[in-house]
């Protein structure tokens, strides 16, 4: 199912991407901010054997996750393209750690695959732009590229974030 824009509506979906989000700021102790994914990072560690690293690889292709089962043991990888602007990283690899959190797995051609890929990005925008901290921060500096800067994601990525927390 889409709205009108053609993008997938997700419905409880985008719920519970911004719920788990949430989550896993509070668990891993972050109140303001900028959200570090670095912490996020050494938190989901505590979970999960994960390694995040720059790869190689061309400029269509922003970042991957590669989760690898062994019979008494799974770990993951998330690769991003350090060719990106920085903002573009972030978001990547908090997209990533959306698949590793739902358990995404790769479906090309599914219907799934583009309701994943939309509930990895309400979970990275989340993540990184918290609606409890855009709203107090919004009252207080309404400048743009000064809540981008404050939040270190692209403008557009902000503007977007707004637009979905109801602020403009």
């Amino acid at each position: 199912m889409q709205n009108d824009n053609g993008i997938p509506d997700l419905g409880p979906r985008k719920k519970a991407a911004k719920v788990l989000a949430q989550k896993l700021i509070k668990s891993a102790g972050i109140v303001a901010a900028p959200v570090s994914l670095q912490r996020l990072i050494e938190h989901l560690q505590t979970t999960y054997t994960l390694d995040v690293r720059r790869i190689e690889v061309s400029q269509k292709v922003s970042g991957l996750i590669v989760v690898c089962k062994e019979v008494d043991s799974e770990y993951a990888t998330i690769g991003f393209n350090g060719d990106l602007p920085w903002c573009r990283r972030r978001f990547t690899i908090a997209h990533e750690i959306g698949h590793l959190i739902f358990g995404h797995t790769c479906t090309k051609g599914h219907e799934d695959d583009s309701h994943n890929e939309r509930e990895a990005d309400i979970f990275a925008g989340e993540l990184l732009v918290p609606t409890a901290f855009i709203k107090k921060d919004f009252a207080r500096t309404q400048g743009l590229r000064e809540l981008s800067k404050l939040y270190r994601v692209s403008d557009q990525a902000l503007t977007i974030k707004l637009m979905d927390a109801r602020l403009v």
